[in-house]
């Protein structure tokens, strides 16, 4: 097995000269030069680039690499997913006051861009966290994601005035555009902070995940929040992160969000669309509150869904599913992975670790 790091991961003349399980950690895509290091690596070897194995602990699909040998193991989110259940959330949806909300913490270009969107659309009913010292954004580089002269005039021309919000609680590192969780997990933050004052009081998330340019679907904290939040979900950006949750059974409430912006080529156009296409119900406080709570049954399958794992549970059944090499790697990260925190499962009399054992300490 070979470990690769991606978001800093870039090729420098490997030469791989035998069918290999590569094993990437976080997303694998060069945003600076907008390609994937991975296919470097694949298409130079030895052997055929479509003989290795590629396994990925945090992208749930790429499209660009549909070419080669892809293993999709889920096991972030199934550690963020359990995480929030062992913090025991109590859930109250009975107090919505706002239309919708977002949380941005790190900067991304779709993330800066929505902030000009919620200005260029007049949208102003929401909850929010913006954990920035101060507004910065990064028009000159955001047009060069874009030959749309809409969004070139857009971007030049929209006057941002959201402020900024307190998003700590403990000791966390305040930076000039994001905060340092450091010890604390995303769970408590939920919990102490984001639960009452963003989430819980609002009826839509919009939700900036990670990816932006590139043809990955990666899930994190933000789409679990939404959920235990009561609220229905829109993703600014990304790609194809309906589609996904749908085949893992979450119900997406496609009868009344129009989700059709996921797949669309253009990466600024999948933000723009994803607001512009439900501006009836970002604009619509009494349609939205009404919906939540005539659907409660709903919005709980999809948190049951959660509560159940059904993110690990797809794990487990990837380790059964393969075998040779490809069981060896899956049957090592899944029980290891973020402080063993799924070694119980071994434990279960429905579960059993086939394959090597994980190097080290024995459990």
């Amino acid at each position: 097995m070979i470990e690769i790091f991606g978001p800093t991961y870039r090729y420098n003349g490997e030469i791989l000269t035998k069918p290999e399980v590569l094993y990437v950690l976080d997303h694998c895509y060069d945003e600076e030069n907008q390609c994937y290091p991975i296919k470097s690596l694949l298409e130079n070897s030895t052997c055929d680039p479509k003989s290795h194995v590629v396994v990925f602990d945090h992208v749930n699909h790429e499209d660009e690499l549909q070419g080669y040998q892809c293993l999709y193991c889920p096991i972030f989110l199934a550690a963020e997913t359990e995480e929030f259940k062992i913090q025991n959330i109590q859930r109250d949806w009975t107090r919505k006051t706002h239309t919708f909300n977002f949380m941005i913490n790190k900067p991304r270009p779709h993330r800066e861009f929505l902030l000009m969107l919620i200005e260029h659309f007049g949208l102003d009913n929401y909850t929010h966290s913006l954990a920035w010292k101060s507004l910065m954004l990064r028009r000159n580089q955001l047009k060069q994601y874009t030959k749309n002269s809409h969004y070139h005039d857009l971007v030049d021309q929209i006057k941002v005035d959201i402020p900024m919000t307190d998003y700590k609680f403990g000791r966390e590192v305040v930076m000039d555009q994001g905060i340092k969780n450091g010890s604390f997990k995303n769970a408590e933050t939920y919990q102490h902070l984001l639960q009452k004052t963003v989430f819980e009081p609002s009826c839509i998330s919009l939700i900036t995940e990670p990816a932006f340019l590139q043809k990955e679907t990666i899930h994190t904290e933000k789409t679990i929040m939404a959920m235990y939040g009561g609220t229905i979900p829109i993703w600014v950006g990304g790609w194809r992160l309906p589609d996904y949750l749908k085949t893992m059974g979450f119900d997406l409430f496609d009868d009344l969000v129009d989700h059709s912006y996921q797949n669309m080529p253009d990466a600024m156009d999948r933000c723009y669309f994803a607001i512009e296409r439900n501006l009836d119900l970002l604009r619509d406080f009494d349609r939205v509150t009404e919906f939540i709570a005539n659907n409660h049954a709903r919005f709980e399958h999809n948190v049951q869904l959660l509560l159940k794992n059904v993110f690990f549970e797809h794990c487990l059944h990837l380790v059964d599913q393969h075998q040779g090499a490809q069981k060896d790697v899956l049957s090592n990260i899944v029980p290891n992975f973020r402080y063993q925190m799924f070694r119980r499962y071994r434990t279960l009399d429905d579960y059993r670790l086939l394959g090597a054992e994980p190097k080290g300490e024995v459990y």
